[in-house]
């Protein structure tokens, strides 16, 4: 298994009103790529556990799954962990040679578990990561205060996806897409307290 070392710093601030503004530092999250958890991997006659080759997310981030054959279909299920060190599993329906969103945020996958190929010899599956980042706070909404790129105000199109209870679905969309050279900023508030506060490694 292969670990990316960058790092991620948030911050929290207490008031009297009991909400926080977060602050959340990205340094130079890696560009979205198809194949960047699990290249592609030719599926058998039997629904395959992968536990090797899978290369963790550089942050907590969305995943991806994208079939190599216009017949590929079944579920892929990856499991692991969310930014918080806690278990969660996401269950993705592939779609032909469709790239499929999840909907959670992985710091680290431990299996991925491909269904069977429909045509022998000829469909491959691959995980990867999108341009979505997972927060470490539950927003109280899905407005962004502000949002910094390469040390540059970048205003406009940021997108919050909030979950009431499910942390890994709280996830920030950027304005520019993440390109692997600018660091990414964000203030949202919250009414959570984190469980770690603090700064993390992927």
């Amino acid at each position: 298994m292969i670990i990316k070392q960058k790092y991620a710093t948030f911050v929290v601030h207490k008031v009297l009103s009991k909400a926080y503004p977060v602050v959340q530092v990205w340094t130079a999250p890696d560009a979205p790529s198809a194949t960047g958890v699990l290249a592609a991997t030719l599926l058998t006659t039997a629904v395959q556990s992968v536990t090797t080759e899978i290369t963790n997310p550089d942050f907590p981030r969305l995943l991806s799954v994208t079939g190599g054959d216009g017949n590929v279909t079944g579920n892929v299920t990856i499991t692991g962990v969310n930014i918080r060190g806690e278990a969660i599993t996401d269950i993705i329906a592939l779609n032909g040679t469709d790239t499929v969103a999840g909907v959670k945020a992985f710091a680290a996958v431990s299996s991925i578990s491909l269904p069977v190929y429909a045509v022998a010899g000829t469909e491959t599956v691959s995980v990867g990561i999108l341009d979505k980042l997972g927060l470490q706070s539950i927003p109280i909404s899905t407005t962004v205060i502000s949002e910094d790129s390469g040390n540059s105000a970048d205003t406009g199109g940021a997108i919050i996806t909030r979950d009431a209870d499910e942390v890994e679905k709280c996830v920030y969309d950027p304005t520019t897409e993440c390109d692997a050279s600018a660091e990414k900023a964000i203030v949202y508030i919250s009414t959570e307290l984190p469980n770690k506060v603090g700064g993390y490694t992927s």
